[in-house]
């Protein structure tokens, strides 16, 4: 019975991490389309500089910026004169 428990217990935290490692936000996927997120509580928060906290509580949409500049510069610094 104790075996069940366990495995029952790494089964469903393997789900957990499964499901939050594929899942999306609103902001990811309007990148992901070459577009700006339409949500008001994002676009808010953008305008200030900062992470909507509601749809992207680990900040993946400041991270996601960030990135995106990278290779901007970079695209820029190779280009030939």
């Amino acid at each position: 019975m104790k075996l069940f428990r366990i495995i029952s217990a790494v089964a469903f935290a393997m789900i957990l991490l499964a499901n939050s490692a594929f899942a999306e936000t609103c902001c990811q996927k309007a990148a992901a389309d070459g577009k700006e997120c339409k949500d008001k509580c994002c676009i808010t928060a953008h305008k200030e500089g900062k992470s909507c906290i509601k749809c992207n509580p680990n900040k993946e949409d400041l991270k996601l910026k960030k990135s995106e500049k990278k290779t901007e510069k970079s695209a820029k610094s190779n280009k030939p004169s």
